[in-house]
């Protein structure tokens, strides 16, 4: 079985230093499909849409095409496949889509790993260039793939009533967590990253990108409805790069910042992520929409207490471990800051369930189960 692996995203994130969500599951997924099939006569090659593409740990990616928007208007309009389409065909027996970049291939059949359908849903909150056009050819790129592997039974489900693809074509394989995240950190080294910040333990902490649907604003609005003592004491700590639409949001977190009452700290590494999850009060994830969540995930690993939107996929995640919230309300989100800090015997309670819940989610579940899909349509297509 030699399977055609698409990286872009993950090629993009080496570039720029740091890795996104659909980044991290391509490199995990590689990994944990390389460890599954050691033994066997599967095979993987790197692909990947871009120039000068870096030298990865799945070794150097061939180029699908130069620019994926050219393919995709080209692919999607005139239904042209990749001009090297053919050559691609006598290399591999079944092309894997990982990052939302989904090739047209004559003859060889496609499976499309497909977070959520945000750019569909709710296009306001994309960048707005062209966006009426993405979001025709991302929903003309999906119908056409052969199998779509999604991340929860809520995105399924969108796929299902938005775009009428019969639910047989579509596999849910959840995400893993990196096993680092249950390593715990020793305390000499949480105190020197603190430091660095000018932190203490305690702190509410905000992990994602600035975009709309992360919906920091309400959390911000939230945050100053607690108590003045509450806001000393148990500041807003916000790891992000910045994202898009952000024009009201950064005055109110210099201004945040300048009453002492919380830091933005833009990226940071992996370890002082981590770091800050294992010293923080909670995590406050009141996305308005996620795929799956996998910070959510990440701090239940990092025995971080969790409050978390009760919409879209983050119930189907969260189980009964985390703080459930209305992430429409300023109110709900204050309220469970305020539950967190106040309830320590549930505080602790929930902390075991979600370390309990993060164990179940493995990437070498989600290899195996790819692998599954991968058997299931060469089956169909033989």
């Amino acid at each position: 079985m030699n399977i055609g692996f698409s990286c872009t995203l993950w090629a993009d994130g080496e570039r720029a230093g740091h890795l996104d969500g659909i980044g991290i599951y391509t490199r995990a997924l590689w990994q944990g499909l390389s460890d599954a099939t050691q033994s066997s006569d599967t095979r993987f090659k790197p692909y990947a849409f871009g120039k000068h593409l870096p030298a990865m740990a799945c070794g150097s990616p061939q180029v699908l095409a130069k620019d994926y928007r050219i393919h995709a208007v080209l692919s999607g309009v005139l239904k042209l496949p990749l001009s090297n389409s053919a050559a691609i065909g006598h290399d591999i027996d079944l092309f894997h889509a990982t990052d939302h970049h989904i090739p047209l291939l004559r003859g060889v059949p496609t499976v499309a790993t497909i977070m959520d359908l945000i750019p569909l849903l709710h296009p306001e909150w994309i960048k707005q260039d062209l966006k009426s056009l993405k979001s025709w050819l991302f929903a003309t790129s999906i119908r056409r793939a052969d199998h779509i592997i999604t991340i929860s039974e809520h995105s399924k489900q969108d796929m299902i009533q938005h775009l009428g693809i019969e639910p047989e074509r579509i596999s849910v394989t959840p995400l893993g967590v990196d096993p680092i995240y249950f390593e715990r950190i020793p305390e000499p080294q949480r105190e020197a990253v603190l430091a660095k910040h000018g932190l203490k333990p305690g702190f509410f902490l905000f992990v994602g990108t600035l975009q709309p649907r992360k919906n920091l604003p309400r959390v911000l609005e939230a945050f100053e409805q607690l108590p003045e003592a509450v806001r000393k004491e148990h500041p807003l700590v916000i790891v992000g790069r910045d994202g898009w639409s952000n024009e009201d949001l950064l005055p109110q977190l210099q201004a945040l910042q300048e009453r002492g009452e919380g830091r933005w700290l833009s990226y940071l590494p992996q370890d002082e992520v981590l770091t800050l999850l294992q010293s923080a009060g909670a995590l406050v994830f009141a996305s308005l929409y996620e795929g799956f969540g996998l910070p959510v995930i990440e701090a239940f690993a990092a025995q971080c207490p969790v409050i978390a939107s009760n919409t879209t996929s983050l119930p189907e995640v969260t189980g009964d471990a985390a703080w459930p919230v209305d992430p429409s309300s300023a109110a709900s989100i204050s309220a469970a800051m305020l539950s967190v800090l106040q309830h320590s015997d549930e505080r602790e309670e929930k902390i075991q369930r979600g370390l309990a819940r993060a164990r179940q989610y493995t990437w070498q579940a989600c290899a195996q189960q790819t692998l599954d899909v991968y058997r299931k349509v060469l089956a169909k297509n033989a």
